[in-house]
C-alpha cells in the first residue's frame, strides 16, 4: 500500500516539474536568464592541432525573451596555442516545439554562428547540442532569474 501511495506522489511531483508530461511547450517555456556551461570538441585545421580538433569548455549567461529571441555573454577556454581564453557576447533566435524539443541559431560577436538542437527539461532547465559539422559540444542551463 505505501509503495503505491509513494508512486502516486512521485508521479504527481513529476507532472508539476516536467512541461512535456503535463502540457505542450512553446517559446515561452524558455523565459528569463539562465546560467549555462558546455564542454566538447571543436574542429580546427592541422596547423593548430594535428588531431584536427580541440577540447573546449564554456560558461556564461543567456537570456530568453519567451518570444524566440536570446542574448548573452560567454567565457570560452580551449587548448588553442594562440591563446585559450575568449570572452564575448551573442544574440540569437530559437523555436521550441510542443514536444519540448527545439532549435536555435546563435550569432557570435566575433563572427560566425552556432546551430543547436534543444530539449526543455523543465521551466528552469534545458540541454542542447551543437549540430554544426565538425563540432561535438553539449550545453546545460539552469534558470537563475526571471
Amino acid at each position: 500500500m505505501n509503495a503505491n501511495r509513494s508512486a502516486v506522489v512521485v508521479a504527481l511531483m513529476l507532472l508539476t516539474v516536467v512541461p512535456n508530461l503535463h502540457g505542450a511547450c512553446s517559446n515561452e517555456s524558455l523565459h528569463g536568464t539562465y546560467g549555462y556551461f558546455s564542454q566538447g570538441f571543436v574542429s580546427v585545421t592541422a596547423d593548430i592541432s594535428p588531431a584536427l580538433f580541440l577540447p573546449q569548455a564554456q560558461t556564461g549567461l543567456v537570456t530568453f525573451d519567451g518570444k524566440g529571441n536570446s542574448s548573452g555573454t560567454y567565457t570560452i577556454n580551449s587548448t588553442d596555442p594562440a591563446g585559450g581564453v575568449g570572452r564575448g557576447t551573442f544574440t540569437g533566435t530559437y523555436a521550441i516545439n510542443s514536444d519540448c524539443t527545439g532549435m536555435a541559431e546563435v550569432l557570435i560577436d566575433m563572427g560566425g554562428s552556432v546551430h543547436l538542437d534543444f530539449m526543455v527539461l523543465s521551466l528552469t532547465e534545458f540541454v542542447s547540442i551543437n549540430t554544426d559539422v565538425g563540432n561535438s559540444v553539449i550545453y546545460s542551463g539552469k534558470k537563475i532569474r526571471q
